[in-house]
């Protein structure tokens, strides 16, 4: 299966997420940034960078939540780290509200560099 996920290259938060994805390893995942890649718009137009993480699989796409719930679903990553992740976000609700808080953080974090 071919994955590609795109995050925010702006957002220190996202940055860091995808360090910590890229030295765990997962089979045939691509990390990109989506500033400098806009590939994953060909997948759904309606999809905005500002909503989320974007995961793209075999042309399906899914975004935020969803899209972290799905790349833990696949890839096996082992440690603290991930199942705190897992436990958190394969919850819908917790999960939802958790998001939720980053991306305020997010915001806040992106208006203060002038993003």
């Amino acid at each position: 299966m071919k994955l590609a996920l795109y995050y925010d290259g702006d957002c220190p938060f996202c940055s860091k997420y995808a360090d910590v994805l890229r030295l765990k390893g997962c089979y045939e995942l691509t990390i990109c940034n989506a500033r400098e890649d806009t590939s994953w718009q060909q997948c759904n137009k309606n999809i905005k960078l500002d909503d989320g993480v974007i995961l793209v699989a075999n042309n399906n796409c899914f975004q935020g939540v969803e899209a972290l719930d799905m790349l833990l679903k696949i890839c096996q990553y082992r440690g603290l780290f991930f199942s705190l992740h897992k436990l958190i976000f394969s919850n819908a609700l917790i999960g939802k509200s958790v998001y939720a808080l980053f991306k305020i953080l997010r915001k806040c974090v992106l208006y203060f560099k002038k993003k």
